[in-house]
């Protein structure tokens, strides 16, 4: 079921489908506003003139603090401190786990995308850990070909970032006009949009029809990411 018309997308030439995890494939219950403290929460405490790093500038993205680093000599703390970021990151999306659910028809639509030669693609701003974890509670883990998450490649490559959607694509040997990704927000959007990738939203998760028009008119709206296979 499509809500909206495809738009510009050529399905017939899809090569590769990537999802997003959290309220696309599985209901989880993060914490997104404490998940959006994080720099406050580890750095603070440890003397970092937060305020001063960021500004005006959005708390949840690491350039500033790295800007900071390299301004002040420090740059050979960024590894350790992303580390500290990190590991606190996974524990509160660990958390937002506990009492997930997977939404109804994502096994049969996976399995039938496999079975029609789609490459299958993971790509989240959760940690690698922490996708594992989920994917393997809910029977999907056998189904991707590739699953990325925010640390795999560093933070400032997670996504808005459309680096995301290139390394998925490199690693699948796909171009990225030949992808299509399927998301609940506009962080989803925004880095399939900018990497030249199809995209394709839900209306689980933070989806909503009314989002996805203030986003683009174009976005093909979809209920739910098991029906992905309406868009073939």
């Amino acid at each position: 079921m499509i809500l909206n018309s495809p738009g510009d997308i050529d399905l017939s030439r899809l090569r590769l489908i990537a999802f997003d995890l959290d309220g696309t494939l599985v209901n989880t219950h993060v914490d997104y506003s404490n998940l959006n403290s994080v720099n406050d929460f580890i750095l603070r405490p440890l003397g970092f003139p937060v305020d001063e790093i960021w500004e005006d500038r959005d708390r949840t993205s690491r350039q500033p603090l790295y800007e900071w680093l390299e301004h002040h000599g420090r740059s050979s703390e960024r590894a350790a401190l992303d580390k500290l970021l990190d590991d606190r990151c996974l524990a509160i999306e660990k958390l937002g786990a506990e009492g997930s659910s997977i939404y109804n028809g994502i096994v049969d639509t996976l399995r039938w995308l496999k079975e029609n030669g789609i490459k299958l693609g993971l790509v989240t701003r959760g940690g690698h850990e922490y996708a594992i974890l989920l994917l393997t509670e809910y029977g999907l883990l056998e189904f991707f070909d590739v699953i990325q998450g925010r640390d795999d490649f560093g933070y400032q490559d997670a996504k808005p970032s459309p680096k995301a959607m290139y390394h998925l694509a490199d690693a699948l040997d796909v171009e990225p006009s030949d992808m299509l990704y399927v998301g609940d927000s506009p962080t989803d959007y925004m880095s399939a949009r900018d990497a030249n990738v199809d995209y394709a939203g839900v209306m689980t998760g933070r989806g909503s029809v009314e989002l996805w028009a203030s986003m683009d008119p174009k976005i093909p709206i979809i209920p739910t990411a098991a029906d992905v296979r309406s868009l073939m």
